[in-house]
């Protein structure tokens, strides 16, 4: 299986760059993923946009019996294309929910001959370097750069997030980052790498001093799509900020926060925030400004797991002020955006992770369906930087 998953990606040799979706095609497969929404027993599928102001599409997926976070969040341009989002964020964390166990197997880290360092990003602060002698579960992947066998440990695979949790866990943290499910392995595989990088990204940025302050992007170079949806927001007493957080290797990651900076009583109490990696830095600022435009309307909802009581709390004045002042950034002064080199295939790709030592680059294939096509892929850098941050 992991053979002919590797080679079915690597022969393919599909584009890198997204295409546009087809309007007609995209309702189809929505309605095609209908009768799985119930087998994954998907009970609801919100429109959350009249919620909040703006406009954005964003739809909700509710999972009441998830053994993860309950409700996911799709948004884009259209109502359509931000419900396959929702539906397929909901569906990875199904198909990683039930990974038969036929595929899991009791070892050691010591005993597999992992490398020195490989996931010890990912582990939690009460376990120690020990946990390399420690029996633990694992799956067999595959390293995506050589196409090898490779295991992995099951806890960086599944997400079955129970209290108690499963026997063999507790050595790592609990994350979804670069578990994804799209129409093709290939676009489940891309899906995961870019947001590997993203969290990598994103995961130094916080740990970079005086990062907020250095690293702000000029709004003249973010391209018309963004210009066309600032414009918009400027109407509507929003404001938006973007910074870079460099990465390793050289993909444009980028991070935005979106405040309502109008007269008159703020609807959210604190900044909403996005995050993107893609090949191109105007489709980076893009997708991180819909992504934190997005965040508003599930905290209106309300409807999500992971914000809890605490996260409504209205903040001083003093603090929102050094909120607004920084998306505002009156007089701040921006980088000088360099222009980094085009990534021209996958091969491209897994060779900038793995030289800027994020690898190796690992997947498995979780899960795949023909009819519709729904593949699913969790991709995994072991050298990489979670980001664990929470806010």
């Amino acid at each position: 299986m992991l053979s002919a998953f590797h080679a079915g990606i690597v022969n393919a040799n599909m584009p890198l760059v997204s295409a546009e979706p087809d309007p007609e095609g995209a309702e189809a497969y929505f309605r095609s993923l209908l009768p799985f929404c119930r087998r994954a027993r998907i009970t609801r599928i919100a429109d959350l946009t009249g919620l909040d102001r703006i406009g954005l599409p964003v739809v909700q997926a509710i999972r009441p019996a998830a053994l993860s976070e309950v409700t996911s969040l799709g948004r884009g341009m259209s109502r359509i294309p931000a419900a396959i989002g929702a539906i397929m964020e909901s569906l990875e964390r199904f198909y990683a929910e039930a990974i038969p166990a036929s595929r899991v197997f009791l070892s050691s880290a010591e005993r597999l001959g992992i490398g020195a360092g490989a996931f010890d990003g990912f582990r939690l602060p009460a376990s120690d370097t020990t946990w390399r002698e420690r029996e633990i579960d694992w799956i067999m992947g595959v390293d995506m750069a050589t196409g090898a066998r490779s295991p992995i440990p099951f806890e960086l695979v599944h997400t079955i997030y129970t209290e108690p949790p499963p026997p063999h866990d507790g050595v790592f943290l609990r994350t979804t980052t670069g578990l994804a499910c799209h129409r093709s392995d290939f676009g489940a595989l891309r899906h995961g790498l870019l947001e590997c990088i993203e969290r990598d990204a994103i995961a130094r940025a916080f740990k970079t001093h005086g990062f907020m302050d250095r690293m702000r992007l000029p709004l003249s170079g973010l391209g018309t799509a963004v210009q066309d949806v600032l414009s918009h927001l400027a109407a509507l007493g929003i404001s938006a900020a973007f910074w870079l957080a460099p990465s390793p290797t050289r993909i444009p990651v980028v991070w935005c926060q979106t405040i309502e900076a109008g007269e008159g009583e703020s609807v959210l109490a604190l900044p909403t925030e996005g995050y993107c990696a893609d090949l191109d830095l105007r489709d980076a600022a893009f997708g991180a400004l819909l992504e934190a435009l997005a965040a508003r309307a599930g905290a209106i909802s309300g409807a999500r797991d992971d914000q809890t009581r605490k996260h409504y709390t209205r903040p001083s004045r003093a603090v929102l002020a050094d909120a607004r002042e920084l998306i505002l950034g009156e007089g701040a002064a921006s980088i000088e955006v360099e222009v980094l080199p085009a990534v021209t295939d996958l091969a491209d790709l897994l060779d900038r992770i793995v030289s800027a030592g994020l690898g190796p680059v690992l997947a498995v294939p979780v899960a795949s369906e023909d009819d519709p096509d729904i593949h699913c892929v969790r991709t995994v850098l072991a050298g990489m930087r979670p980001f664990t941050v929470e806010r």
